[in-house]
């Protein structure tokens, strides 16, 4: 199994990191704005580690 994988086959999702303002180039991107990006990815990112709290640990 790889590291970053889990047991169920899923990648593990890295926590993304919240831009720096030199980041975006304020012309209205949209979902291509970095800040939309990481929002996206954080919730992934979120959803993921809740669903991983859920799972019951085997021992």
């Amino acid at each position: 199994m790889m590291e970053n994988q889990l047991p169920n086959g899923e990648r593990l999702i890295e926590e993304p990191t919240y831009p720096e303002d030199w980041e975006c180039c304020n012309n209205g991107c949209e979902e291509l704005c970095v800040y939309e990006i990481y929002r996206v990815q954080k919730q992934a990112y979120d959803e993921q580690q809740q669903r991983l709290k859920n799972i019951p640990k085997t021992t």
